[in-house]
């Protein structure tokens, strides 16, 4: 998982795991999110950017912030874009984040942040939507923090840089002109006894002839006890509900695939290895051609399931799938 995938769903590849998904006929009603939080308000500060490599503020510091500021993109009228940047490690050797922050101007679909071992400052560029590799951090809210409890955070390794992903559409009838921005808050020394990771499980399996709904299922295994923070989906255009359950209780819904609004637990929510993990996706095609997995919100769809959790196996395993 740490290094970078070119996901080949053709061949139903999901993030280094195991787990089988099928798809059925069905038609099911809306129902609303599970627990929920509001998103965040602006918070840090963000500096003036540079042309090639966005920009940054704060210190290194323990206890302090540190702000990566994406370079600003056009997005066209109708248009849909993935943009990447990469960035040196922010902090100047070891850090354990506590929070992340992040915020976009209206237009984005999601924000992806990858760990990128031994990279530095890069121009942004466009890229691919089914690119992929250990992350610490994703979103779909505009405005969104997580937030550790007590004690947790996630560690960025002295030789660890940044990527960050950002996808946008534009259906407005003007231009726009994206700002991303991400702000890590630093733990104080001697504060942490362990560490965080995310749990990002997908099923690649969708196939939706026109004019037919149908809902794709995942079930597969967690792979160990750990304590979720937060859980989130991510579909497209055509998802009109999500839903999922952990040991057969109810995990995370919603019926919003723009803007979710992700499930925290406070306190966390513990899990066995071992525990059954289901989830599906109803998609609706009322299109002309079939729909099937792919980076366009617009045109494919995706059905995942991501959450935040800790303690991790392992350091250097951060990012983990289902068996």
């Amino acid at each position: 998982m740490e290094r970078r995938i070119l996901l080949a769903f053709a061949a139903t590849v999901v993030f280094g795991t195991g787990c089988g998904g099928s798809t059925e006929n069905a038609s099911t009603d809306g129902a609303g999110a599970g627990a929920t939080s509001g998103p965040s308000g602006p918070s840090g500060s963000t500096g003036n950017g540079g042309a090639t490599s966005g920009s940054s503020t704060g210190g290194s510091d323990p206890g302090k912030t540190v702000t990566r500021t994406m370079t600003p993109f056009t997005v066209p009228s109708g248009g849909e874009v993935y943009k990447c940047q990469n960035f040196a490690n922010p902090f100047g050797g070891e850090a354990e984040v506590t929070q992340f922050e992040s915020h976009m101007t209206p237009g984005s679909h999601h924000l992806l942040l990858f760990y990128k071992e031994g990279g530095g400052d890069a121009p942004i560029e466009d890229c691919s939507g089914l690119e992929f590799d250990a992350t610490p951090y994703s979103t779909q809210l505009p405005d969104d923090t997580v937030t550790y409890p007590p004690g947790v955070a996630a560690l960025v390794q002295p030789t660890t840089g940044m990527r960050l992903q950002s996808h946008y559409l534009n259906t407005t009838g003007q231009e726009l002109t994206a700002n991303v921005t991400i702000t890590f808050h630093l733990a104080a020394p001697g504060t942490v006894t362990a560490h965080a990771g995310v749990l990002f499980v997908v099923d690649p399996n969708i196939y939706v002839p026109p004019g037919q709904t149908q809902v794709v299922k995942h079930d597969c295994q967690l792979p160990f006890d750990m304590n979720l923070v937060k859980v989130s989906s991510h579909m497209h255009k055509h998802g009109t509900k999500f839903t999922s359950t952990v040991a057969g209780a109810t995990l995370f819904e919603t019926t919003d695939w723009s803007d979710p609004v992700p499930g925290l637990f406070d306190p966390p929510r513990g899990v066995k290895g071992g525990d059954p993990l289901h989830f599906e996706c109803t998609l609706v095609n009322m299109g002309t051609t079939i729909l099937t997995f792919g980076e366009s919100a617009e045109n494919n769809e995706m059905c995942i399931l991501a959450g935040s959790y800790f303690p991790v196996p392992s350091d250097d395993s951060v990012t983990v799938g289902c068996n």
